[in-house]
């Protein structure tokens, strides 16, 4: 079967190749934008602009939520489908000894586009219908086990609950995976079933289903040795690009426009040869999946007419002008993927640095210590963490109780600011600290006046009473308030304080984002270093808003960041942040330039300081 899918990729490459590529440029002119637009649309219809962080959860749990998913995944999965539908029908009709082309098969999947929407809407049902009770389940074990305490003490002291609660959440998702593969296995024949057998889609799943019972073992050996020889081929060429490139590059950068083109050459073979590592998966795919369905016993224990495309093949003949067509192309693309690699470099750094909770590296988080060693390392500017205590004192603590930190487990807002004092904080991270205790914020607010700008994250755990209002009346008090901004993860947080201090800076936190986040009413965003991408960055910055990033420790990665243009810098060592700085200020515009290529073929560079 294997030397048969290779002649059948060999015999008719030409057809699948320029019909991936031309179902591609659909996918991404056409329906990825519509998926897209319906997507904001439902947002819209729910009253929110992007989803963050805990709003992705309350949402999916709304009926609206549900009917979202359905729809854009459904799309999203549909795009997916009709490009395997047009593969299939160049490869069927070969086995049945007809020649189909590109314009031949778009056609016939076309004219079948909604009955592969209907598939594909229908998988997404099912397949959130079987996943909901494994997710309820799991949802069950950490209310159970994971919520005595606040989650980062378990995530950092790791007691045995936390354990138990990591094993029994492994046997949930092996238990769904089985399922699921089950399922998806018995799913093979949906798709070539509707297209050539004229199967309603409506039927098509259960009747897969039905075909493939006795196949099972089968589909699931050669699906999983699809996905590992794609795998590897993925590995290997990624691993042959980095090779060349960081061991050739260097010697080109002698002169900017070398470097240019060099850099530039690299990023389209990259890009070339990942497109055309994705177009052989994809194609490879449809191949196995048309095979399993022709040597299927129950598919064809009677033969059948089958629905086929008609249309002749569109051969291509590679002449010497066309070959240097084709080469001209590729030098201007260089060329033009070079000038914009450098051009997306920062080359002058416009950076301030955030030191996470205090220099927290070098002090227990959150206290006067670790405040006061921010300031000595040079931060611009402290960001803490703020709540309310029982006795609405505005206390700076980032978890809802003090367990990671002290061992004690009350609740902030079940004790007094007097009670929270006699709490030892820093001991835990190194005896000399042990006289640390909770500091209020005020007294943070007086550590910074004249020494640090001051960033408050605002942490609601459903107790708060006033807490914006409280703490602009002790910012005010203090005189700071043209030296703090304000933000939080919870969006409704940043657009009360908002209302209260218009002329303020608030700025969103957030770690995982669905939708355009630059479009929620903020006045900057703190991201970590996932979200925070040249395009992101850049879309903020059109917008006039600028971008944090946290919490980075590691000196090469921030360098990148500063490198794609990020205004802040958030880490826990605010003293490597400033040699980073001070190194990179040292550096010429070609060094800066190999220092992001190196990072982006995956070097390390050793002259930079290491967070240690």
């Amino acid at each position: 079967m294997m030397r048969t899918m290779i002649d059948d990729l060999r015999s008719n490459w030409q057809s699948l190749l320029s019909t991936d590529l031309v179902m591609k440029a659909i996918g991404f002119m056409v329906l990825s934008p519509l998926v897209s637009l319906a997507f904001n649309r439902f947002l819209e219809f729910s009253g929110r602009r992007v989803l963050a962080d805990a709003d992705i959860a309350f949402f999916l749990l709304h009926p609206i939520g549900w009917f979202t998913a359905i729809v854009v995944g459904g799309g999203s999965l549909a795009i997916l489908a009709f490009e395997q539908a047009a593969h299939m029908a160049i490869v069927l009709s070969a086995i049945q000894g007809r020649t189909v082309g590109t314009i031949s098969a778009l056609r016939f999947v076309a004219s079948r586009a909604y009955g592969i929407f209907q598939i594909a809407w229908r998988l997404v049902v099912h397949l959130l219908l079987i996943t909901f009770p494994f997710l309820a389940v799991g949802g069950a074990i950490y209310m159970a086990l994971l919520t005595q305490h606040d989650i980062n003490f378990y995530l950092t002291q790791k007691p045995p609950t936390f354990w138990i609660a990591t094993l029994l959440f492994g046997i949930v998702v092996v238990a769904m995976t089985c399922v699921l593969l089950r399922l998806i296995t018995g799913w093979a024949f949906s798709l070539p079933m509707y297209l050539f057998e004229n199967t309603p889609p409506k039927e098509c799943l259960a009747r897969s289903n039905q075909f493939s019972a006795g196949d099972r073992t089968r589909i699931a050996m050669w699906i999983t040795g699809w996905l590992f020889g794609n795998a590897v081929a993925s590995a290997l060429v990624t691993s042959v690009v980095v090779v060349i490139g960081y061991s050739t590059v260097e010697h080109f950068l002698t002169s900017l426009w070398t470097g240019v083109f060099a850099i530039g050459a690299l990023l389209v073979a990259w890009v070339l040869l990942g497109l055309l590592t994705h177009s052989v998966a994809v194609t490879s795919l449809s191949i196995v999946l048309v095979r399993l369905y022709t040597t299927n016993p129950q598919c064809y224990e009677q033969p059948k007419p089958l629905l086929l495309p008609v249309g002749g093949q569109v051969e291509v003949v590679m002449t010497r002008g066309r070959i240097a067509g084709v080469l001209s192309i590729g030098c201007v693309a260089a060329a033009l993927a070079g000038t914009s690699a450098i051009h997306s470099i920062q080359l002058e750094d416009h950076v301030q640095i955030t030191a996470h909770r205090g220099a927290s590296g070098k002090a227990p988080e959150n206290t006067l210590a670790s405040v006061n060693q921010a300031i000595a390392d040079g931060t611009d500017w402290v960001e803490i963490d703020v709540q309310e205590t029982k006795d609405g004192v505005v206390i700076v603590a980032h978890d809802s109780d003090l367990k990671k930190v002290s061992g004690v487990d009350t609740k902030i807002w079940d004790a007094t600011a007097e009670e929270l004092r006699e709490i030892d904080i820093g001991t835990h991270f190194d005896p000399r600290f042990a006289s640390e205790r909770v500091p209020t914020l005020a007294e943070v607010l007086e550590a910074c006046r004249g020494r640090a700008n001051l960033n408050i994250e605002l942490k609601y755990y459903g107790h708060d009473q006033d807490l914006e209002q409280r703490v602009i009346d002790l910012v005010e008090q203090h005189d700071m308030q043209r030296n703090v901004v304000l933000m939080s993860l919870e969006l409704q947080g940043v657009q009360k304080a908002k209302r209260l201090r218009p002329d303020w800076a608030v700025g969103l936190l957030t770690a995982v984002a669905v939708g355009d986040l630059t479009r929620a009413q903020a006045d900057f965003f703190a991201v970590n270093t996932k979200l925070a991408t040249p395009a992101f960055i850049q879309s903020a910055h059109r917008k006039q808003k600028e971008v944090a990033v946290w919490t980075v420790n590691d000196p090469v990665t921030m360098s990148v960041m500063i490198s794609r243009g990020v205004d802040n810098i958030i880490t826990d060592y605010p003293d490597v942040a400033r040699r980073v700085l001070a190194e990179r200020a040292l550096m010429s515009p070609l060094e800066r330039v190999m220092l992001e290529l190196a990072v982006f073929l995956g070097a390390t560079p050793s002259h930079l300081p290491r967070g240690d």
